[in-house]
């Protein structure tokens, strides 16, 4: 029957021994245990140092020169170095850690293939937005418990927090909105949410609209507006 759950996990479980013999088992196990290693050096370590191991591990550049030509092995190669290299400097400029760089990538990738008459919301977390702007900017969720987090608050590591606010307010050009929610959703009930102290620290002359308590809405009516919502997205999309 079916498992639900992933390869990855399945590595772990007990009745694997009955699908593989040892020999398999233990090339299995190590190769997860490699990536558990690897996950978990991913957001302590310089990127470059942890791509240096990686590639040393699989033996890269021995592969490429066994199966390509001397040429075409060194040339890959050396953009492989290249690669390796923008992104420690990269790393080291912006403060951040292999996983944070991929994410900044991926986005960058993302905005490259986009139209350039495109009109739309893009998404990103606030750790991949460094380093890149936009004419209008919405943070959401600055509240107490989110930003700063309330691991950061227990730990007492706010400052890290409030780093992470300046980047993402900085990524405004022309206009910066902040939202949070009056009630949130805990399990099955709702809790009472504050404004990040950010907001406040930030000064200036902040405009604060009305705040209109919503009320929670039943199953059926927040299907109904859902298939609004997507109803209109698909009208849009066919006039284009």
């Amino acid at each position: 029957g079916l498992r639900h759950t992933s390869l990855f996990a399945a590595v772990f479980e007990e009745g694997l021994t009955q699908h593989l013999n040892a020999k398999q088992l233990q090339g299995v196990q190590e190769f997860a245990a490699y990536i558990n290693r690897l996950q978990y050096r991913a957001p302590r370590e310089p990127a470059a140092q942890l791509l240096e191991d990686l590639l040393g591990a699989i033996r890269y550049e021995a592969w490429l020169f066994e199966h390509c030509d001397t040429r075409e092995a060194e040339s890959k190669w050396s953009n492989v170095r290249d690669f390796v290299g923008w992104l420690g400097r990269k790393g080291e400029e912006d403060g951040k850690n292999l996983l944070e760089l991929t994410q900044t990538i991926a986005l960058l990738s993302m905005l490259d293939k986009e139209d350039p008459d495109f009109d739309g919301v893009q998404m990103a977390t606030l750790h991949a937005s460094k380093g890149l702007e936009f004419p209008h900017v919405f943070l959401v969720g600055v509240e107490e418990g989110l930003l700063p987090h309330q691991s950061s608050i227990d730990e007492d590591k706010v400052e890290e927090e409030r780093r992470l606010m300046y980047v993402g307010i900085t990524r405004a050009q022309r206009s910066l909105n902040l939202t949070w929610c009056e009630r949130r959703k805990s399990g099955k009930e709702f809790r009472s949410c504050e404004p990040s102290r950010f907001i406040a620290e930030m000064g200036g002359d902040i405009k604060m609209n009305d705040r209109k308590t919503a009320q929670p809405v039943s199953k059926e009516e927040g299907k109904a507006r859902l298939a609004n919502l997507m109803a209109m997205f698909e009208n849009r999309d066919g006039k284009a």
